[in-house]
């Protein structure tokens, strides 16, 4: 019985590597195929937030920033409907943190700043470090660069996919033919 519940963890964990690789079609495939697994668990609702946050990580990286925002706004309106908590409303933040990223790389700064705003709003100021520091480079009027946004990603470890958060021993391939897309 726990080899099948811990299946779809394998299964991610998998996913992750791939996405390190820089392999985002196979790590999308096995990350919307565990969110699928995991809708049977004890704990759903954890694994499939756990596992969306892989899924806007592995789209952002690929460039697929329409995708993420998409996401991202679908998420944050199925956010809406639940309690809101402070669990929920930290998420939320992250969600609409990430957004606005997209947002910036596709050189829409009212749109992220609009974003980054509200998640000051609701949280306060010192509780979402990226938050703070983009939004005051956007404020001044600072153009922000890839490059630039990266770095600031990296010091606040915004990037939950890290080779030391990776267990590629549990770590299970999908067989060819299953396919969630």
């Amino acid at each position: 019985m726990e080899e099948k519940t811990m299946l779809h963890y394998r299964i991610a964990e998998r996913g992750k590597m791939h996405a390190l690789d820089k392999n985002y079609k196979e790590a999308l495939r096995h990350y919307k195929e565990a969110m699928k697994m995991s809708q049977q668990e004890k704990d759903s609702e954890l694994f499939f937030q756990h596992y969306s946050q892989c899924v806007m990580e592995t789209l952002e990286l690929s460039g697929a920033h329409d995708q993420v925002i998409d996401f991202c706004e679908n998420y944050r309106s199925f956010l809406k409907e639940k309690e809101q908590n402070v669990l929920v409303r930290k998420h939320n933040a992250f969600v609409s943190e990430r957004q606005a990223i997209q947002h910036v790389l596709r050189e829409e700064q009212d749109e992220a700043k609009s974003l980054l705003q509200d998640v000051q709003k609701d949280l306060g100021r010192g509780k979402q470090p990226i938050t703070d520091e983009l939004l005051g480079w956007l404020q001044r009027g600072y153009k922000v660069n890839r490059d630039q946004l990266t770095r600031l990603q990296k010091k606040h470890n915004y990037f939950i996919v890290r080779k030391e958060s990776v267990n590629p021993k549990i770590a299970m391939d999908l067989p060819e033919g299953i396919s969630p897309f």
